[in-house]
């Protein structure tokens, strides 16, 4: 992850712009962009369900939200234009070299993405003993959820979110395999691979001049690559 104080989308892994943070979607403090707010809904009216919190499940109140952030679906709607016509285009000219890979997001399976994690915890340097996630092999990087200004993003309940990085994929699987579903301080975490987009000076074809940037340098597996509207279809 980058070491930047950006506020990021958890779902997508994009930048939360001034719009986006004015979203406040559910109680328990999980924020997302517009975007995948909007998507989220737009697929459970399809389906004839409720639009819910990827976090607690919680039903969304979408009444309530349009009124909060009323200018949001202006923001809605220009992106979700702008998004039909980039599939509508045809396939990317050769001259356009990578930039078609701006929206595609790579499963990351070194890469360990835990939610509940209490908030007394949430110290980097303490989080990669052995008698926390170091106990599962070697942590080459930790990564807390923050604000644009840098403070810890946590939800209503004093929980927050972890990105653990470690240097082999079967570490990672351990990690997952003995936190999914753990039991701390009477809440269960939630623990899967995460996923990484690719550098956007690489796409570019420039030099990366980000120190252990932990982007990706080379092409994901085709596999394990999703856009971001898969990516949010699965969590609905």
């Amino acid at each position: 992850m980058s070491d930047k104080a950006e506020k990021t989308c958890p779902l997508c892994a994009e930048e939360m712009d001034l719009t986006d943070q004015q979203l406040k979607p559910c109680n328990c403090g999980y924020e997302i962009c517009v975007w995948c707010w909007n998507h989220i809904m737009e697929m459970a009216e399809k389906d004839g369900t409720e639009g819910r919190c990827p976090a607690c499940r919680t039903a969304y109140d979408k009444e309530k939200i349009v009124g909060m952030a009323a200018n949001c679906e202006r923001a809605v709607a220009r992106m979700t234009s702008e998004r039909r016509q980039k599939s509508q285009k045809a396939k990317p000219k050769p001259s356009e070299g990578r930039m078609h890979l701006t929206n595609v997001r790579v499963i990351q399976r070194n890469l360990v993405y835990i939610i509940g994690l209490p908030i007394n915890l949430a110290d980097e340097d303490l989080l990669q003993r052995k008698e926390y996630f170091g106990q599962y092999g070697k942590v080459l990087k930790v990564s807390i959820s923050r604000t644009a200004t840098g403070d810890i993003q946590h939800s209503a309940n004093n929980s927050c979110c972890v990105y653990i990085t470690y240097s082999r994929e079967d570490d990672a699987i351990r990690c997952i395999q003995s936190v999914h579903s753990y039991i701390l301080d009477g809440r269960p975490l939630r623990a899967c691979f995460g996923t990484t987009k690719y550098c956007h000076a690489w796409i570019r074809n420039m030099p990366c001049s980000v120190p252990d940037c932990l982007y990706l340098h080379d092409f994901g597996s085709q596999e394990d690559s999703f856009t971001k509207d898969e990516i949010v279809s699965a969590f609905t």
